[in-house]
C-alpha cells in the first residue's frame, strides 16, 4: 500500500520529534546543502506559495491587521524618521540649509563618491550595462546575464546611465525625460 504525502510528512515530523539532537547535528553539518535545496524549492513553488499566502490573508483579515500593527510597533522609530526626512525634503528652509551645506562640503562629498566608484567599479559596470537601478541589484542578477547580456535599445534608464546625454539627445520614442528645454544634464546614477 502506497504512503500518501500527508502520511509521509506526519512520519517525518514524528521522526524529527523523536531524534531532535540527531536532526540538529545533521542540519549543522549540511547547512549549505540544505539552504540551497530550500532555495530551489521556493523558486520552483514561488507562484503556488504566493497564491496560498494571498488566500490565507484574504480569509484572515484580523490576523493581517494584527501583523501590520506589530510590524509598525517593531519599526516605529524608522517610520517616524522617514516621515521627518520627507518633511525636511519638502520644507524650503531645510532645503536651503542642505544646499548651503552641499556647497560648503562639495569637495568632501565628491571625494567620497570617487572613492565609492573606485571600490565598486566592476559592480557599477555590470549595473550600467543592464540598466538596473542600483549596485545592490547586481547581486540578484544571474552570473550568465552579468557575463555579457546587452539591454534592449528601448531601455531609457540604460541610456541615462551609460551615455550621460542631455535631455535633447533623447528621441520621443525613448520616453524622453520631462525637461524645461534647457540643455541641462541628467544626473547620472552616481550623481556625476
Amino acid at each position: 500500500m502506497a504512503v500518501t504525502p500527508e502520511e509521509r510528512r506526519a512520519n517525518r515530523r514524528a521522526y524529527y520529534a523523536r531524534n531532535r539532537e540527531r536532526v540538529a547535528a545533521y542540519r549543522r553539518k549540511n547547512k549549505e546543502r540544505l539552504s540551497a535545496s530550500r532555495k530551489r524549492y521556493y523558486q520552483r513553488k514561488k507562484t503556488e506559495l504566493y497564491q496560498k499566502a494571498r488566500a490565507y490573508r484574504a480569509a484572515n483579515p484580523e490576523k493581517v491587521r494584527q501583523w501590520r500593527r506589530t510590524d509598525y510597533e517593531r519599526h516605529r522609530e524608522s517610520y517616524i524618521a522617514r516621515a521627518r526626512r520627507r518633511w525636511r525634503e519638502k520644507n524650503d528652509e531645510c532645503r536651503a540649509y542642505e544646499a548651503k551645506r552641499y556647497r560648503r562640503d562639495k569637495a568632501v562629498i565628491h571625494a567620497r563618491r570617487r572613492d565609492y566608484r573606485s571600490r565598486k567599479r566592476e559592480e557599477i559596470r555590470a549595473w550600467r550595462r543592464l540598466g538596473a537601478t542600483g549596485p545592490r541589484k547586481v547581486e540578484s542578477i544571474p552570473l550568465r546575464v552579468l557575463s555579457g547580456a546587452q539591454p534592449s535599445r528601448s531601455c531609457v534608464c540604460t541610456e541615462i546611465a551609460t551615455s550621460r546625454a542631455t535631455c535633447r539627445d533623447y528621441p520621443p520614442s525613448y520616453g524622453r525625460p520631462k525637461c524645461d528645454g534647457r540643455d541641462q544634464r541628467i544626473a547620472g546614477v552616481l550623481g556625476v
